[in-house]
């Protein structure tokens, strides 16, 4: 009885760990310029992708000027942004998506 209760057990944690590792909260990359990432989220894909799909995000939308949109895919990933704006800053939330996988910032723009 104790061996099954530990299988089962051993089980649950197993079923468990795939959904857990899908989702990521990463540490943002160091924002370039006047301004900083808030917060970046990694589902089926690494922080280390995310970040580089944040900084290219970034590079996308600054091109024609700090208040610029991004309209095209940006390492393959196709990005949605919504934005609130003030005289002074910009603030950014932007979902990218590339099949399943899936990366999420925030940001926050001086301008």
């Amino acid at each position: 009885m104790k061996r099954l209760a530990g299988l089962v057990a051993a089980l649950a944690l197993l079923v468990a760990l795939p959904a857990s590792a899908q989702a990521a909260t990463c540490t943002p990359p160091k924002y370039p310029g006047s301004g900083y990432f808030t917060s970046l989220k990694a589902t089926k894909v690494s922080c280390g992708e995310a970040s580089k799909v944040a900084l290219a995000f970034h590079k996308c939308r600054t091109k024609k000027g700090v208040s610029g949109r991004c309209v095209s895919k940006v390492r393959k990933y196709a990005c949605n942004e919504k934005r609130t704006t003030i005289s002074t800053e910009i603030n950014g939330r932007v979902t990218c998506k590339y099949g399943s996988r899936k990366v999420e910032l925030t940001y926050q723009q001086n301008t």
